[in-house]
């Protein structure tokens, strides 16, 4: 094969050691990137997002919803969040979403926890049940499979859930629609548009090998997953709003915080 896709975390050190073998070879990866100071990695393209960007745009839509009519919970605006672990990556998306909430209302509360585990949906569900009772209308899941238990406690709630990386609304739309019916959105990492731009540029000669390339909405690497639970709930005057801050950041009118460099 010309070009041979690894993706995630997962394959990085494997990827490290097999592509200095195969300098003829072209690789990318995704989701993270290899340690190009290690040398021989030449021959190898990693994609990254701005899943602080993307946070950015789905803390904006939760902190409008927690005002509005669509508010199910208590007079006051609290919104929640879900981490998987205390690390940058997932802090990452936690500055993300509360710039986007406090650009909406500065005086949201946004309730913060952490799992301390990828795969313990039963303790991520206990976590956000507490922030449900504490007034969140609506909580984020950054937590892979422990957020599973988030959109559990969103249906057991009637409150309202925000997906990560994929559309999870998709998730359960067949399986599950009442648990589907309760996931707003989802904060979208776009793999597939990334890859097939990067296959794009490579055989336009015009693709950068031999470091990490990071891609937000400008690029298409992010965005709010658009699907028909989204136009059904929320009012055509947030999703325009979204669009709005979409523009703002590609222009640099808004310049969202990192956890990185912190």
């Amino acid at each position: 094969w010309d070009i041979i896709i690894a993706g995630t975390w997962q394959l990085q050190e494997h990827l490290e050691k097999i592509a200095p073998k195969h300098p003829e070879k072209k690789f990318f990866t995704y989701d993270t990137t290899v340690d190009y100071s290690k040398g021989g990695l030449d021959n190898v393209y990693s994609i990254l997002y701005s899943q602080n960007e993307g946070s950015f745009l789905v803390g904006a839509l939760a902190a409008m919803i927690t005002t509005s009519d669509m508010a199910l919970a208590n007079p006051e605006n609290v919104i929640g969040f879900l981490g998987g672990m205390d690390i940058p990556v997932i802090n990452d998306f936690k500055v993300g979403y509360e710039q986007g909430a406090k650009y909406i209302d500065p005086d949201i509360k946004v309730l913060v926890s952490y799992a301390g585990a990828w795969n313990d949906p039963a303790k991520g569900k206990e976590l956000i049940l507490a922030q449900y009772d504490q007034g969140a209308d609506i909580a984020f899941n950054v937590a892979g499979e422990t957020g599973l238990g988030l959109l559990d406690a969103a249906k057991e709630k009637n409150r309202y859930a925000i997906g990560v990386d994929s559309d999870q609304y998709l998730l359960y739309k067949e399986s599950d629609p009442e648990k589907a019916s309760h996931i707003v959105t989802s904060m979208m990492k776009n793999v597939d548009l990334s890859l097939y731009r990067a296959i794009k540029l490579h055989l336009e000669g015009k693709l950068a090998y031999g470091k990490a390339e990071v891609l937000g909405i400008e690029k298409n690497g992010i965005g709010v997953a658009d699907n028909e639970n989204y136009k059904k709930l929320v009012p055509q005057e947030f999703a325009a709003r979204i669009k709005e801050l979409e523009k703002k950041i590609v222009s640099g009118e808004i310049k969202v915080d990192t956890a990185f460099g912190k």
